[in-house]
């Protein structure tokens, strides 16, 4: 049975990428002949355009497939091969390279409280503390929580405000603009220091996915801060998908007790995706770029940039 179920994996998988790049190619070439008319005959902004519409189109086909592929694994590794870079011809057009990259990875920002909107999850309290100490900025601990959570009253050691927002952000660039207490350097660092953007992510379901998580970010959990744990899973996940509290505990230094510790708060799926597209004309060698950014429950984009 065991041999029947390796081999079971083994052919979905490869059927998976078979089937992602008979998708991709299919799109692509279906696009092509309304990207080559754009192209020639008006050029510049309208190449552009196309590229744009083009990459839609690919972006959307993507985000359904890997959506379908994911329902069939219990996590999001960067090992699994539909999360490998891509690479694909779209005739008379150009090249262009796919890269699909689980999220997850970092403190949720806006699943900090629990369901009444003020008080902070337990698991998530040292965490939050251990990560303001390390950006040096411990007065904002208890400020920052004012600014986020529902209600206008202070917390021990905070000064609640008026023009305090008390809600989720809708991104992490929120807090820089309505922040009174928030600075550039504090968000996202300088002179070789980390901001809070390294530490905190507003796409995210609430669990932190060990698969992709920084050690950085790893370090912050209790029962993965001690004895180089969360190096030692950084270098496991480069070959070994994390699906499960079982298979961290094969980790050399993890143990039962590590894994009821993390349990409330760590994850091995991801909810959130980014997609790095990147395309290359043939004639001219003009690159475009784009990082898209979706939720894998609504199959919605949240985030779309050009680079």
């Amino acid at each position: 049975m065991r041999r029947q179920s390796s081999h079971y994996r083994k052919g979905f998988v490869l059927v998976s990428v078979l089937m992602l790049g008979v998708l991709l190619i299919s799109c692509a070439t279906t696009f092509t002949w309304f990207v080559r008319r754009q192209v020639r005959t008006v050029g510049g902004e309208i190449g552009r355009l196309s590229a744009r519409s083009l990459a839609h189109v690919i972006v959307s086909s993507v985000i359904s497939l890997t959506g379908e592929l994911s329902s069939h694994t219990n996590c999001d590794s960067p090992t699994q091969r539909w999360y490998q870079p891509f690479v694909f011809s779209v005739p008379d057009v150009g090249i262009w390279m796919i890269q699909v990259t689980p999220l997850d990875d970092k403190i949720p920002l806006r699943n900090l409280f629990l369901p009444d909107g003020n008080t902070m999850r337990r698991e998530l309290t040292e965490v939050w503390r251990e990560m303001w100490t390390r950006l040096k900025h411990r007065e904002l601990e208890m400020i920052t929580l004012d600014f986020l959570d529902k209600n206008n009253r202070p917390r021990v050691a905070s000064n609640e405000r008026d023009n305090f927002i008390n809600r989720e952000p809708y991104d992490i660039s929120e807090m820089l603009v309505l922040s009174p207490d928030m600075n550039a350097d504090i968000l996202y660092g300088s002179d070789g220091e980390m901001g809070l953007a390294d530490y905190c992510t507003v796409y995210t379901d609430g669990k932190i996915n060990l698969n992709v998580a920084p050690v950085h970010v790893m370090e912050l959990i209790p029962g993965l801060d001690t004895g180089g744990l969360a190096a030692s899973i950084a270098e496991y996940r480069t070959e070994n998908a994390i699906a499960s509290l079982g298979d961290l505990r094969k980790i050399p230094g993890a143990s039962a007790r590590t894994s009821n510790q993390v349990m409330n708060i760590a994850g091995f799926k991801s909810r959130y995706f980014s997609i790095r597209l990147e395309g290359m004309s043939i004639e001219d060698d003009n690159t475009v770029s784009f990082r898209v950014i979706y939720d894998r429950n609504t199959k919605q984009i949240v985030k779309w940039e050009e680079i």
